[in-house]
This record gives C-alpha cells, sequence and structure tokens, in this order.
C-alpha cells in the first residue's frame, strides 16, 4: 500500500506548536490510510529559509528525489506552511507536479494536481495567489511587530521577558522602572570598575558576597541550558555579564534599540557612564601582579585625543621611563602628542602639592568625605584580599588531593608533575597578589588613621616621599585626572584636577614642565607653576581647546625663579633638587646589561 506524507511547520518566532497542524492533516486523510502509512515531517524553523537549512523538509524531499512513487500524497495545512518567499515556492511545488506528486492544502481543501495527475489550472492560479499573499501577510507582520515594540520601547514599557536588564523591574502598568536593591549593585560595579578593578575582578567581589545573579532571582532552580546544563541557581557573576553591564548606556538613561536611544530611568550618570567606558577603550594590561608602582596609573589623559596614558618602564641602560598616550598601541593611531618622562611629571606634582599649600585647604575643607571614600576603598581591597586567600586555600586542597592520587598509582609521574607545576605557579601569582594587596590594605589604613588634619596630610605626603605604594595611595585620594597637551617643543602642560569630597575642582593647578631641561647637563627638572591665568586653558571632553602659542606668550611674560619663603607660588620656574625628587629609578633601580647575567622583567602595568 502507497504512503503519504504530512509536513507541518511553525516559525521560530510563533508560540504555538505544530500539533494543531499534524491534528488537521489527520482529518483530511481521514480512515484512507492506516497509522503506519503516514509520515510526518514536523519542525520549528523560519518559511524564509532556504530548503537545505530546514531539516525535516529535505528528509522529505530526499525521499522523493530518490523514489517520486514513494508517497502517493503530501499534506498541509497552508501554503505558507511549505514556504513564505514565492519564487522559492513555486519551484518547490513545481518540481513535485512534475513527480507526479500532488500536494493538498487542507484549508482549501484542494490538491495541486487533478483527477488525471496533471496540473490542475484554476488551483495554479490560486497557489500563485496564495503565495504572494502569504509573503506579503509576513512582511506585513513583521513591521507591525517592529512598530510595536518600538513603541513599546517610546512608552517605557519593560517587555515580556523574565531577563530584565539588571537594577531594573515592570510596574502594575508594565513600565520599566528601577529596583532599588538592584540598582545598588549596578553602583558598585561602576564605581569599582572606575577604581582600576577589571571585570572579572568585580564578578569575583559580587559572587564572593553571594550577590543573586538575573537568572537565579528569574528561574530559581529550573534547569538551563548553557554549555553545559545547569540549575539557575548555580549560575553565577562572569566577565562577560559585567562587560554587558559596563557599555549598556540604559544605566544613564538611553535605551538602546534598533541602533537608536530612547529615554529610560537613569541608575548612574551620564559622566561616570562615559568615564567607564573610556577606561574600557583605552586600558591596556590590568591586573595585581606588576613589578612596578607607577603613581598616576590610570589618572592620566590625553589632551590631543582623550584616550588614557600608560607607563613605559624598562629598569635598563637606555630603557623607557615614559607615561605615554595610548594611541601608540593602535596601528597608524598615534595622535601625535609626547611622551612625558615619568620622574618629572610625578615630581613635579608631588612638589606642587607639598609646598603651595593649596591642596592642603582642599582637603581641610572636604576631610570627612575623603574619610568615607578611602573606608570603601579599603573594603573593596579586603574583599578582594579574601577572594584570593579562598583561591590560595583551594589550590592547597587540590594539591593534597594530587598527591593522593599519585600515592595510590592512579595517575603517573609525569601527570602528577605538570599538575604539579600548574598548582605550584598558581600558587605563586596567588601569594604575589595577596601580598600586594595586604601592603596596599596597610598603607590605606594608616592613611586612614593619620588623616585628621591639613598638616597631618602634607606631613604623610612628605614621610610617603619614598614609600611609591603609600605615594600612590595619596595621589589617588586626591587627584580625579591629569591631562597632558605638548605646547611646543621643550614646554608640556599637565592640568592636574584635583578630587575633594566626590567633587572635581573647576580649575586646575597648571604645570608648565620643561622637557628640554631632561637633556641637559647637568639634568634639569624644572616647571613653572600656575594657578590663575587671564588665558587659562580650556578643555572640551578632555581636548585642549586653546592656543598653545598664546598659553605659552602668558607664562613667558610672567614668569620668574621662585626663591625660597616667598610670598607667591603663582609663575615662578621651580627647580627640584636631586635630594627632592620622586625618582622611579631609585625605587627600581638600572640594572647594567652583562653578557654573563640575564634579567627578566614583568611587562609594567
Amino acid at each position: 500500500m502507497s504512503k503519504v506524507a504530512i509536513y507541518a511547520r511553525v516559525s521560530t518566532v510563533d508560540k504555538q506548536d505544530y500539533q494543531r497542524q499534524i491534528s488537521d492533516c489527520l482529518t483530511a486523510i481521514g480512515d484512507k490510510f492506516s497509522e503506519n502509512s503516514i509520515e510526518i515531517f514536523a519542525e520549528q524553523i523560519s518559511g524564509y529559509k532556504e530548503n537545505e537549512a530546514r531539516p525535516q523538509l529535505s528528509k522529505l524531499l530526499s525521499i522523493t528525489d530518490n523514489d517520486p512513487t514513494y508517497f502517493s500524497r503530501i499534506y498541509c495545512t497552508e501554503l505558507s506552511r511549505l514556504g513564505r518567499e514565492p519564487r522559492a515556492t513555486r519551484n518547490l511545488l513545481d518540481d513535485l507536479t512534475d513527480k507526479k506528486i500532488p500536494v493538498f492544502i487542507t484549508s482549501i481543501n484542494r490538491q495541486t494536481l487533478d483527477e488525471n495527475g496533471e496540473r490542475d489550472s484554476i488551483m495554479n492560479i490560486i497557489l500563485q495567489v496564495l503565495m504572494e499573499f502569504a509573503d506579503s501577510e509576513s512582511k506585513t507582520m513583521k513591521k507591525r511587530s517592529k512598530s510595536g515594540l518600538l513603541q513599546s520601547v517610546v512608552n517605557g514599557n519593560a517587555g515580556g521577558s523574565k531577563n530584565l536588564p539588571y537594577g531594573y523591574a515592570k510596574d502594575e502598568d508594565k513600565k520599566l522602572i528601577i529596583e532599588d536593591e538592584e540598582a545598588e549593585i549596578i553602583k558598585e560595579i561602576f564605581k569599582l570598575y572606575k577604581q582600576g578593578n577589571g571585570f572579572k575582578a568585580i564578578a569575583n567581589i559580587l559572587n564572593y558576597k553571594e550577590v543573586p545573579t538575573r537568572t537565579q532571582k528569574s528561574y530559581g532552580n529550573q534547569l538551563m541550558k548553557f554549555r553545559t546544563e545547569k540549575t539557575a541557581d548555580k549560575v553565577t557573576w562572569n566577565d562577560a555579564v559585567i562587560d554587558k553591564i559596563i557599555k549598556n548606556p540604559l544605566y544613564y538613561g538611553q535605551r538602546r534599540f534598533k541602533g537608536n536611544l530612547y529615554p529610560a530611568p537613569a541608575i548612574i550618570s551620564e559622566q561616570l557612564y562615559k568615564e567607564c567606558n573610556e577606561i574600557t577603550a583605552t586600558k591596556t594590561h590590568r591586573n595585581y601582579l606588576t613589578t612596578y608602582t607607577y603613581l598616576l596609573k590610570d589618572l592620566l589623559i590625553c589632551g590631543c585625543c582623550g584616550r588614557n596614558y600608560f607607563a613605559k618602564f624598562k629598569p635598563v641602560e637606555g630603557g623607557d621611563k615614559v607615561y605615554i598616550c595610548s594611541s601608540r598601541l593602535i596601528k597608524g593611531g598615534n595622535c601625535g602628542n609626547i611622551g612625558i618622562n615619568i620622574s618629572l611629571l610625578e615630581s613635579a606634582i608631588y612638589t606642587e602639592f607639598v609646598s603651595s599649600g593649596r591642596l592642603a585647604n582642599y582637603i581641610q575643607m572636604n576631610k570627612v568625605d575623603l574619610f568615607a571614600e578611602l573606608k570603601t576603598k579599603i573594603e573593596s581591597l579586603e574583599s578582594d584580599l579574601k577572594i584570593a586567600q579562598t583561591a590560595f586555600g583551594k589550590k592547597e586542597n587540590e594539591k593534597k588531593r594530587l598527591l593522593d592520587l599519585y600515592l595510590d598509582d592512579k595517575v603517573d609521574s609525569a601527570i602528577f608533575e605538570k599538575k604539579q607545576a600548574e598548582i605550584n605557579q598558581s600558587e605563586l601569582e596567588l601569594t604575589i597578589k595577596i601580598n600586594l594587596l595586604s601592603e596596599e590594605i596597610f598603607q590605606n589604613k594608616k592613611i586612614f588613621e593619620k588623616q585628621n588634619d591639613k598638616q597631618a596630610t602634607i606631613q604623610m605626603l612628605i614621610d610617603a616621599k619614598d614609600n611609591r605604594v603609600e605615594l600612590k595611595t595619596l595621589f589617588n585620594q586626591f587627584i580625579s585626572r591629569v591631562i597632558i597637551n605638548k605646547l611646543d617643543a621643550k614646554t608640556v602642560l599637565a592640568s592636574v584636577f584635583i578630587n575633594y569630597g566626590g567633587k572635581e575642582i573647576g580649575h586646575p593647578f597648571k604645570l608648565f614642565l620643561n622637557i628640554r631641561g631632561l637633556i641637559s647637563r647637568p639634568m634639569k627638572y624644572e616647571y613653572v607653576s600656575v594657578n590663575g591665568m587671564d588665558y587659562r586653558p580650556i578643555y572640551r571632553k578632555n581636548i585642549l581647546l586653546n592656543d598653545p602659542s598664546k598659553l605659552l606668550q602668558e607664562v613667558e611674560e610672567n614668569k620668574n625663579v621662585y626663591v625660597d619663603g616667598g610670598d607667591t607660588y603663582d609663575f615662578y620656574i621651580i627647580n627640584i633638587a636631586p635630594d627632592d625628587l620622586i625618582s622611579i629609578e631609585n625605587s627600581y633601580p638600572i640594572k647594567t646589561n652583562t653578557l654573563n647575567s640575564t634579567h627578566i622583567y614583568k611587562i609594567p602595568l
């Protein structure tokens, strides 16, 4: 007895399944064929996909290609089930017609061949109309769907998914609103990232604090399909999720839809969002395993292109000892701004802090807010330390289990030695990280205990002169950013913006650095300190807008040599004595290369 086939299809976006289609086809078949004579081909896929991309249709057509008599008829509920694209559907029907295989459409109760097995001319006209209608209907539905989704976004609706962006919920009217508890987590994520923590480090902090993820809150212990199946309660924070959060404009009140932005409730400021994304765009390598401490790491900005500066230091003769613009990391992307000697820039800022008196006044005015900021920093570092210590403990347990397996002859010596070496390397890296974190916590706590008045703060700077870790902590407390601009062949402007009480003062310290002094003999570490200017530097998005020649002209017309004990500190040339330098070479002495010695240096961050 011959067989018949049923082909059923639903789109991937359809909410219904194909059981109704199968049931309608079985009703049309009735008792003409037994159950064993009916083969069903059903799938969930778009009707605009090519035949080869639709597994069940391909299987059906493969059978008819090999044996055109295998099926006496093919059933489907609507012509659109075979396909949405008119030309492809017409070719499919023509091919089946040439093979004398009729297609029965249950919705109109007609088939493509007449009683003599020939093409039904009336049906041919009907099918052409139906194909064009199916295509038009689908396109219209898509337009309506897109229009409806857009209107939903414009109206501030949340959408129907459980996977709302973290920090948001929907109210009784299905509007997108801020979820206060989650919003605090979002604020913490951005704050941690701005402080220099990487995506993975932030994820580890949230997991350590057992902050629930969106998946955990939405799906409980439901089985989820990832690369490996796991229940929703086991889905933790990871670096990819943090990355998406940092880059999502929704959090500063701009909801993205089809490439455009629409207003939405904001959790953070636009300024914080842009600062964090600027770090993402210009950062180089970030971790704790750095051999060198740079006082201005993550604080320097190029006044030509707006990118971050990064440090490049090699403690060998002729090695780099500069802060340079990260545009140089991009092939053909060098913006043209100059690199600045590390010791010159750090020493000039340190001298300005200790000698001018302006910084001390700002601290005295806002010491309470600085205390709160420092306390938050210490708590974050202590959280990182606990995570690192926990990870080290796990490695110790892993080493013990490996030894037990080796002693029980369950692993051979080669595998044992390889695994043991990997664990030892991990423990070494964790030990370095733990030591560095412990030192940074110690220095921050020391500052926290001493920071009680302006004289104590200046004394801390003086006491920390030869302690780069403590000095870096102090710099980070008071400096929000430093913008670097080359003005001419011998002068670089460093505008030092001071942060106090969580706010940035409007007028920066302006240091005009003499870079030519470094090539003179003896070397000169020299700068002109300027507070007020008639033609003051103006920045837009960290880009200097002024004419450099006019800035230099005002400095040249007003500068004079500073004499100790003078009652003013503006427009004076400051010569930094060798004993007063903050010299990176003193902390990391220059090593002489010899034929009989090899020095290994870690890449500086």
